[in-house]
Formats: structure tokens, sequence, C-alpha cells
């Protein structure tokens, strides 16, 4: 159908409460986030149907022969991640909702039966409701990992997560897609064990686009090979994503070039696909001093940074302890040599702006330099900073890594159309206005609000008959809810979001392509790290 080609804009008053995300691989523990009270603008861009989708570019410039997309939800904020929908199994498919991941290569969400999985926002998997569905078998399907005559598998990770269940295959299809997307057979996982933030997070499963691994020079995400192996004009090689403040749009075969900030082109950076997608910044400066100054150099070195992936299930962005000290001190000295950049320091991680309707836009962008002569802009409103909490106050979006490695998460990625193209070895960043998709979840109810003031006032569901004691004077119910409101905006600024942190990286330096300088080794708990500096 032809949707309204001029824009509109939604104002409307909510308060969101942040749900409870995932993350596999951190030890910030999350309490909950709640947005604060008043009218929140939130820009719902219309575009013409057929204009979404014309500008169909590949890596090389021309126009894509093929090209799939689907629509992402989620929200650094409230979920912590960024997730689809697929549809699964055969005559009538079923929903469920899956993270994306550019860090890990499972592919799994909970089945019916599960012995330990979550309430997550789709109903689990049914396997008796599939006709397409089929178990894979040991010694036919698999060579190891074997439960019964089912394979089966069981990814556990740093901080104590983990998932286990059986390997199956079965029809699936990308879900909210404005293109048809016609089922294929892939192989998933059907969770039988979900523990700690597996368990808590809203989403139901996981779809991993890291790059595969099997000894076959494969250097594609095995998923992607799956659902687009019977379509010869879709490229598995490139693939995108464009993830705005709520939502955003993943695409394979090419990039919407529709969605690209006017007059700014992609730039590229060389990029190795060796289990992770790893990249090599070279600098960071400051930049946006008075005319005339030169940026404020944070770091001059490459190998600085460690090794560096661009991991779209890490919610925030990690640096080495070095680069994060430095460049914290860098922002505190700039803020004082121009007007505090009109906020104060409110802790180790936030500021309070002068004017909590306002944005942080006297802080500087961040500005790193990649190899290739690549520069990629962090910019405070909505990237380094996230308003989180209460009004006006803005935190940090990227910590101290205790390992030598770099994690470029969501938090870097956000308002940016990230591309990895996999054909030329390089990642693509533009700064586009990406758009936005919401699921039902991501609003709260006016039942939920007053359920929540209720059981936090301690009162009963019809304050009409307060408890003994209690004072049953209207002015104090207005009073109490009045103070419970109060203490919902600043809940948050008392905890902490509810992270995917950083993933550990398990690399030999064998399995990068080219001749490293150095090699260092490191350990983590009981992972052996290799961190390999590029050429």
């Amino acid at each position: 159908a032809t949707q309204p080609s001029a824009s509109a804009r939604v104002c409307f008053s909510s308060m969101g409460v942040g749900g409870r995300a995932a993350s596999r691989m951190g030890a910030l523990s999350l309490q909950r986030a709640v947005s604060c009270f008043g009218a929140l603008s939130v820009a719902v861009l219309w575009r013409p149907a057929s204009g979404s989708w014309v500008n169909r570019t590949l890596s090389d410039g021309s126009q894509a022969v093929g090209f799939e997309s689907a629509r992402l939800y989620g929200n650094i904020n409230k979920y912590a991640y960024y997730f689809m929908d697929l549809l699964i199994g055969s005559p009538a498919p079923q929903l469920t909702s899956v993270i994306v991941d550019t860090g890990s290569r499972l592919v799994g969400f909970p089945c019916t039966g599960c012995e330990h999985c979550g309430e997550h926002l789709e109903p689990a998997f049914d396997f008796g409701r599939s006709q397409s569905a089929r178990w894979l078998q040991c010694s036919v399907d698999c060579a190891s990992d074997c439960d019964g005559e089912q394979c089966s598998y069981r990814e556990t990770y740093s901080e104590g997560s983990s998932i286990s269940g059986h390997w199956f295959d079965d029809l699936v299809e990308l879900g909210n897609s404005p293109t048809e997307n016609p089922p294929v057979r892939a192989r998933m996982g059907c969770h039988s064990n979900e523990n700690k933030l597996f368990y808590t997070q809203k989403a139901n499963g996981i779809m991993g686009l890291a790059p595969s691994d099997d000894g076959m020079g494969r250097r594609e995400p095995t998923v992607l090979q799956d659902l687009f192996r019977d379509k010869a004009h879709i490229s598995t090689q490139i693939f995108a994503m464009c993830l705005a403040t709520w939502g955003g749009l993943f695409t394979v075969g090419g990039y919407d070039s529709t969605y690209h900030t006017p007059g700014e082109e992609i730039q590229w950076t060389p990029m190795r696909a060796a289990h992770y997608y790893i990249v090599f910044p070279e600098a960071l400066a400051l930049s946006g001093a008075p005319a005339g100054a030169s940026p404020a150099q944070v770091v001059t070195s490459g190998d600085e940074f460690g090794i560096t992936i661009v991991d779209s299930g890490t919610t925030f962005t990690y640096l080495p302890g070095p680069v994060h000290r430095n460049l914290v001190r860098s922002i505190d000295d700039y803020c004082a040599s121009n007007n505090g950049c009109e906020a104060t320091r409110e802790s180790e991680e936030c500021w309070r702006l002068n004017d909590p309707l306002g944005s942080p836009t006297m802080f500087p962008t961040l500005r790193m330099a990649f190899q290739g002569g690549a520069q990629f802009d962090w910019l405070p409103s909505g990237g380094y900073l996230q308003e989180r909490g209460e009004q006006g106050v803005w935190c940090q979006t990227f910590m101290e890594n205790s390992l030598y490695q770099t994690v470029l998460g969501i938090s870097w990625m956000l308002h940016k159309d990230v591309v990895f193209d996999l054909e030329n070895g390089r990642l693509g960043v533009v700064r586009a206005d990406c758009p936005e998709h919401h699921k039902e979840a991501d609003y709260l109810r006016k039942d939920e609000l007053v359920a929540d003031a209720l059981v936090a006032l301690r009162l009963p569901a019809r304050h009409g008959q307060l408890a003994q004691g209690q004072l049953a004077q209207p002015l104090f119910l207005a009073l109490g809810l009045s103070f419970l409101a109060a203490a919902v905006v600043t809940w948050t600024a008392m905890g902490r979001l509810q992270l995917r942190p950083r993933k550990s990286i398990r690399l030999h330096h064998a399995e990068i392509e080219g001749a490293f300088a150095t090699t260092l080794s490191l350990h983590c708990e009981d992972s052996e790290i290799d961190h390999a500096r590029a050429p």
C-alpha cells in the first residue's frame, strides 16, 4: 500500500519503563530504566512505499539487482538491544523475536516444553504445530554434541548467562518486511534452558550474524546464507544495520541510501571478518573546539585501542582503561574551558544540563580516525551521551574495558547506517535518518502505571478501602501519588541500565590474515585471548 509521502511528527506524553535487557558478557548490573515524565517527541517519518526501496546500492556504488530488508525494533534504554521478527514453520508461521548480534553465531529461541525459560514478547515456538519442522539427528546432521539421538548445543558466557537446547531446521522468513520474503529452510536452535539475562530479556531469542568459522573459507554469516540461499540475486556478502532511537532497518544485499544524511558520503575502512568484524582505529580526537583551535587529541596510535570489533550485541562502547580515562579527562578539560558545556557533573558517568529541556549540544564531537583515511564522528546528543532516568541528566555510553580491546557497540552505531561488506573486506559508515519502528511493548499502559503506583504506596486496589490506621483523606492519596511520581523520575538516576556488555574477543593470531607486528596473550577468567595488532 502506498504510504503518505509527507512527514508526520507525533508528540505524546509517556513514561517508559525499562525492560529487563539481555547481557552476556558484563559485570554491570541493571535495575530498571525509567524515562522521565513529560512530553516526548517521536518523529514518525512516512515515505512513499516505492521511493523507500528504489535506491538500492551495492558496495561498489552500483544499483543492486536484489535487496531484502526487515524492520528492527528496540531502544538503548528500554531494551539495551535491537531485534527483529522471524516467522517460523508451516502451514501457519509462528512469530518470534530475535536480537540481532554481530558478535555471535547461534540462532535460537525458546520452544514449548522448555524446562527453564523466561517470559518473552512472543509465545514459545511450538514444534508440534509446524509440519515442516525436523529435529537434527546425530551421525547424520552432526558429528558431536549429541543428547541421545538429537544434535544439541550449550552456550555459556563469561558473566554467567547460558542457553542450551537442540538443533532443528524449519522454514523461516524475515518478519515485517516491506518486500516479499518467501520462506526457506534454515537451521536453528530450540532452547530448553535459559539462565540469567537470557531468561530475563524481553526478546525471545538471538540471531547471531558473526562470520562463519567452519574452516571452509566462508566469510558470510551462516544464517544469512541459509535465508537467501535460493536467491542468486541477493548477496549475503553485504548487509547493513541502520539504528534509530527506536528501531531501525536491517538490509541484505546492499544498503538503502535514501535514509543517508543529505550531502554526506559513505566512508569505508578495512575490515577483517575473522570470527568477529574487526576494524582498525588509528586515532581519537575531540572536535568542536573554538575556531582556529586544534582538536584535542585523545589517542594518537592505533596500538592503544587493541583488537577492535563492531558488535551490535553489546549495548555500550568499551575502551581500554588508558583510552577511557584519557577520554573522560579530555571531555572534562574541554567543558572546563567552554562554559562547563552548560552542564555540571552529576556523577562519574553523568552530567546535569543547566537547561533540563535542552540537549548536550555544547559538548564536543568525538572523531575517530580509521585505516584507509575514514573519519567517523560520534555526536554527543543521542550518541556518546544518552538521557537516562531523569530529564536533563545525560550519561556516558562508553565504558572502561578491563581488557586490552575495544568494542564498538550499539551506542556507537546509533544514527548511522553501518554496512558490513564482507566481499570487499571493508566497513562503511554514514550518518543516517534511520526509520523508527515500535512494538506495542514499547509503550507503558495507563493501567500499568496505576497498578505500579498502588503497589509502591502499599494501598489497596480500591483506595476507598484503606487499611486500618491509614489516613483516608483524598489529600493523602494525592500527595502520595505525587511523591511516587517524583521518586519514579529519579529511580534510574540511582541505578544502572541492564546492559548487554562487551564480549571477550577470543582470537588467535593465525585466524586473522596478514602479518602482525606483535601478539599479546591476555587471560580473562578461563579463556585465553590473543591480541593481534593489525599490519
